[in-house]
């Protein structure tokens, strides 16, 4: 008797056995929410000493690609220190839309700037290794070199991973975005919105067009399919528009990443 087993296919991604295909996922969280009438994305930028010249619609570096630096509110954050954070890597897109990372080690509250002068897009920051508190002591905040009010990336407080759900899909590769999920926690009602920088698979740069929407009051929305094509280059985040001040959000969201 022959059996056949029915594979998992998003199992089989996740693991590396489907040629040209793979995970992309991001999450992030925001506290005490604004009502800016333009949306709020949802990150803790509003939590950076000194806030940065938006923390409501995070920046986005120039297409060419730009130099940045990295730097922590403390210097327990610190190649040298035995408690913070001690080095750190960064995943980015470079001026041609291609994958790339560096490895940095910081200097608590004295800035580093990365070797890469042609980063595009931040897509991921994360601690390399740890002191012995496992976690950052301070806020650590990638932002354009020169300029410390434009922030592209954190790690807060506490963490050793950014939280910024921002995502720019590679150069050669389309997202097929699958789900999302996000919850409210202190009784203000939020209207959250998937967006991206396209529509209908043609790439719109700058005009983030919505994708998927959920009102939440103190609530958690279960996982929401979307199911829709992103082409290369297209940037996707998660905003929030609250009815009242002080909305205490997160989300999260999951897609299949496949060469074109």
């Amino acid at each position: 008797m022959t059996y056949i087993v029915n594979k998992d296919p998003i199992l089989e991604i996740s693991i590396g056995n489907v040629p040209g295909q793979s995970i992309m996922r991001a999450f992030g969280e925001r506290e005490s929410m604004g009502t800016t009438a333009q949306g709020e994305d949802i990150w803790r930028g509003n939590d950076l000493t000194p806030a940065p010249t938006s923390h409501t619609s995070i920046p986005v570096p120039a297409d060419a690609g730009e130099q940045v630096t990295f730097v922590s509110e403390s210097n327990a954050d610190n190649g040298a220190t035995a408690t913070g954070v001690l080095t750190v890597r960064i995943e980015y897109l470079d001026n041609t839309g291609a994958e790339q990372t560096e490895d940095v080690t910081l200097n608590g509250t004295t800035p580093v700037n990365s070797v890469a002068t042609n980063i595009r897009f931040v897509n991921d920051f994360y601690a390399l290794t740890v002191g012995s508190n496992g976690v950052a002591e301070g806020h650590i905040k990638i932002y354009k070199t020169g300029t410390v009010g434009l922030v592209y990336n954190m790690i807060t407080l506490g963490g050793n991973k950014s939280m910024v759900p921002n995502r720019m899909v590679p150069i050669g590769k389309t997202l097929v975005l699958k789900e999302w999920h996000a919850s409210e926690a202190q009784g203000k009602r939020v209207a959250f919105r998937i967006r991206s920088t396209d529509m209908s698979g043609v790439l719109l740069p700058g005009v983030f067009c919505f994708k998927d929407v959920r009102y939440l009051n103190n609530s958690v929305a279960s996982d929401m399919s979307v199911n829709v094509s992103l082409p290369a280059l297209s940037i996707i985040k998660v905003s929030g528009w609250p009815d009242a001040i002080s909305a205490e959000v997160s989300c999260s969201w999951w897609g299949v990443l496949i060469n074109d």
